[in-house]
């Protein structure tokens, strides 16, 4: 559907860009009024089935990206 298509499309133009040596993130903003209907969900899990194909992709949770940039990029208290 028209959900799916979408998301693959910017995904895929995401993608394209990352293997050009930058790398990029997608941010899916869900909101249940609005993917919470039959066909939207379908599309959604339809584009999740798709990215996990793909090589190099990390599919996270937001609270999975905090940990890995604090992990990556400690604070460091400026004196």
């Amino acid at each position: 559907g028209q959900f799916f298509e979408y998301l693959k499309d910017s995904f895929d133009e995401l993608y394209a860009e990352g293997e050009n040596g930058s790398p990029k993130m997608l941010s899916i903003g869900l909101h249940s009024r609005l993917v919470g209907r039959p066909g939207r969900i379908a599309g959604l899990r339809k584009f999740v089935e798709y990215i996990k194909k793909k090589d190099g992709v990390w599919v996270a949770t937001r609270e999975e990206i905090a940990n890995h940039w604090r992990e990556q990029f400690p604070y460091k208290a400026s004196l």
